[in-house]
């Protein structure tokens, strides 16, 4: 029987993911906030939602959640202004999974669940921790999935990422940026796709999987050759180290076989 895969969040991520699953003969149902991208969706060959959680539910979410698999791939919000916005779109958004008949999802979350101690982390290492670019704690959104009894959820925790429009060095061109030769974590789009199908074609849920290429180039090493690929003004580097992580994704590699098609972000950034 096909599969019906609903993907919450069709942008840079679920986009291409979208045409590779309707590719690979699944059922894809893609949402977005927009009207106006309803036409970009229907073209991929998915069926168009116009959903937003503000953070109740706009939109026909009960026949979206009508699906086998839910991929949640939604960027945190400020919404309403409230404190803990996107927890509070997850907790609806999970009332209405309950009475879904969706068993199955995919949360992308982040590696900045992980303190920066120097060390190298894996998927045991995470910790509760208050950014001060946004009021919620990835850990208490993770776990409103992964221990609620209902659902079997596989949580993703990508590293920076490279590829289309996200190019590192853009942001960063002429700024002052500390911990010139500490290493950082980094990975291309491409992986991230392969990664998320085969979790998918192989059945792999109940799960957390750290997801970071290999090599680890320093900031220095990293976006000066990011702003040379674009034509801007690097950085201006300041050697005082600054407290860094190395994420370790061995789990990952031996759970799916994986070989990443750009281990070295300096090569990833060219793509």
């Amino acid at each position: 029987m096909q599969e019906t895969i609903s993907i919450l969040g069709c942008g840079w991520l679920g986009m291409p993911l979208g045409v590779r699953l309707v590719n690979n003969g699944y059922r894809v149902k893609g949402s977005t906030t927009r009207e106006e991208k309803r036409q970009a969706i229907i073209a991929a060959g998915m069926e168009p939602y116009v959903i937003d959680l503000s953070p109740e539910p706009e939109g026909d979410i009960e026949s979206f959640l009508d699906t086998d698999i839910l991929f949640i791939n939604i960027p945190p919000g400020k919404g309403d202004g409230l404190p803990g916005f996107y927890l509070r779109q997850m907790q609806v958004l999970l009332k209405r999974v309950e009475q879904s008949r969706a068993s199955k999802t995919i949360l992308i979350s982040t590696t900045g669940v992980y303190p920066q101690n120097n060390c190298e982390v894996t998927e045991n290492d995470a910790v509760r921790i208050e950014s001060p670019f946004m009021d919620t704690p990835w850990l208490d959104v993770e776990d409103l999935f992964t221990r609620h009894a209902g659902l079997t959820t596989t949580i993703v925790r990508f590293s920076g990422l490279i590829g289309g429009e996200y190019q590192p060095g853009r942001y960063f061109s002429g700024r002052e940026l500390g911990g010139a030769d500490d290493p950082v974590n980094m990975i291309h789009r491409e992986d991230c796709l392969r990664i998320i199908e085969q979790i998918i074609g192989k059945n792999i849920f109940g799960d957390v999987f750290n997801a970071s290429a290999d090599e680890h180039p320093t900031r220095r090493q990293l976006y000066t050759r990011s702003c040379e690929i674009l034509g801007m003004e690097p950085p201006v580097f300041v050697d005082q180290p600054m407290p860094y992580r190395l994420v370790n994704c061995d789990k990952l590699k031996k759970a799916l076989g994986y070989q990443f098609v750009y281990p070295d972000p300096l090569t990833a950034l060219e793509k």
